[in-house]
């Protein structure tokens, strides 16, 4: 047994091929195949990478000044950082970089994309930029001069080219005519297909517009799926497949998985509960992020060797918690999105499923009432950066690989119930996946958020509430 272990030992060890193979299986990455960089270097980068991750100890930081107006507009993926510009007609972006820059080179620089017409604003967008080379804009055009009545419409348009439509788009497709102002939106691209969320949280009448979910073929404009629901049930939507989606109900606390396949369903393939709220608790807000996203097509080539892989991604659920008489509450519930999938393979299409028998081994529940989490873009890969409200703001590394072992930090516990004492569920709420956690010895108190993707960590400089002023970007690796 010896001999054999030894024989395994000095195999792996003379090979770097291998050793390379096994590193990115344990991290759950996949390599970039068109990756230019030699396998020695590309085993180097992924040992550093880890380990500054382990010890949340960055190698190098870049520092950018916002120089515009930020809108409330944002986005991280694909490398690259985005922020809308008021009044709501440019979106500006920088390529994050993986290398710090050389004295004489020059600093980064924000680059834009403007709204084809002049007319209208922009409400939100979407990026596939490894995928498609594709920005999603969905824009708003008042159609009266005073009123709240205007056309909803989606956009494509090239990354890499901006003024130019998308070649794959057949043109923009006309959503619906609000009658009730801007809406907030949704848009989540996989493949050939856009989820398209529609709602009007804030509009408080008599009689709110209803929500409605679209799923659209957004290359031949087709509409796949279209489902409807009282205003204020979906804040979040996210694909789990090329063909599965997933809700969060806000409204009945639950998720919902969904065919896009199926343009005559009228219920979930699954409907997953989350425990039972205590009378006069409600649910808020359920936004729901999982970043990379599956990936059909590679039309643009990604810049470094390798990446997190979007099946073992970890989804980080934000849920705010409102009761009579006490402050409002923010939880963070974590899972896989390939135990999500697992799951529908398990049950049969219909099947319901209380918290107890879906959610205890497969969630953790994180109380993050005293965390930053105005940005959604918390979580990359396996990982998710926290930043404590207040001082000392150290940031604060979940680790949700399950494989992997550090040698500093800390295992949470496997059954701690974040949610005793607070008040808001009806029934003990069990927390078993595995989350390792480590915070970095430097205090970084001049920030109002913090971002995560592949290698970075995006500090989030703000002069008021709702207004970036700069951004610090860390690198780890």
């Amino acid at each position: 047994m010896k001999q054999c272990s030894s024989f395994l030992d000095d195999f792996i060890s003379s090979s770097v091929e291998l050793q390379y193979q096994i590193a990115l299986e344990a991290s759950h990455l996949v390599d970039n195949t068109s990756s230019t960089m030699p396998i020695s270097d590309r085993l180097s980068l992924l040992g550093s990478r880890e380990e500054a991750f382990a010890s949340v100890k960055p190698s190098w930081k870049v520092s950018v000044p916002v120089t515009f107006q930020a809108s409330g507009l944002y986005e991280l993926s694909g490398g690259s950082l985005w922020l809308g510009e008021r009044p709501n007609r440019t979106l500006r972006y920088i390529e994050l970089p993986s290398r710090p820059t050389e004295e004489g080179e020059p600093s980064l620089q924000w680059q834009s994309i403007s709204k084809p017409t002049g007319l209208g604003f922009i409400i939100d967008f979407g990026l596939a930029i490894n995928e498609h080379d594709l920005i999603v804009m969905a824009t708003f055009t008042p159609t009266t001069e005073d009123g709240p009545h205007g056309e909803i419409k989606l956009e494509f348009l090239t990354v890499s080219d901006p003024h130019e439509p998308h070649p794959d788009a057949s043109g923009p497709i006309s959503v619906l005519e609000s009658t009730a102002g801007k809406p907030s939106v949704i848009i989540e691209i996989v493949g050939d297909h856009l989820i398209f969320g529609v709602g009007y949280p804030f509009a408080f009448t008599l009689d709110p517009p209803p929500d409605a979910i679209y799923v659209f073929n957004w290359k031949t404009r087709q509409q796949k799926l279209k489902i409807d629901a009282e205003c204020r049930t979906y804040f979040g939507a996210i694909f789990l497949s090329p063909e599965i989606i997933m809700l969060a109900n806000t409204a009945a606390a639950r998720l919902e998985l969904w065919s896009i396949n199926n343009p005559d369903q009228n219920a979930p393939l699954l409907v997953l509960h989350l425990p039972r709220l205590v009378p006069g608790c409600d649910i808020l807000t359920m936004t729901v992020r999982g970043e990379p996203n599956p990936q059909v097509y590679h039309r643009r080539p990604r810049r470094m060797p390798f990446h997190s892989s979007a099946e073992n991604a970890i989804l980080s659920i934000q849920l705010k918690f409102a009761r009579p008489g006490m402050h409002m509450q923010n939880f963070m519930l974590f899972v896989h999105r390939h135990a999500l999938l697992a799951l529908l393979d398990a049950h049969a299409p219909g099947d319901s499923c209380s918290y107890t028998e879906w959610g205890p081994d497969i969630c953790r529940w994180i109380d993050a009432t005293r965390m930053a989490t105005a940005w959604i873009t918390m979580a990359s890969g396996q990982r998710c950066v926290l930043l404590p409200q207040l001082l000392p703001k150290p940031f604060i590394m979940l680790d949700f690989n399950p494989t992997k072992l550090h040698a500093g930090g800390i295992d949470m516990p496997p059954d701690s119930d974040p949610f005793e004492g607070s008040g808001i569920w009806a029934e003990p709420v069990g927390s078993r996946l595995r989350c390792h956690y480590a915070g970095s010895r430097v205090s970084f108190d001049m920030y109002r958020g913090a971002s995560l993707d592949d290698h970075r960590i995006i500090g989030l400089k703000s002069s008021s509430p709702g207004q970036v002023s700069g951004v610090d970007i860390y690198y780890f690796g």
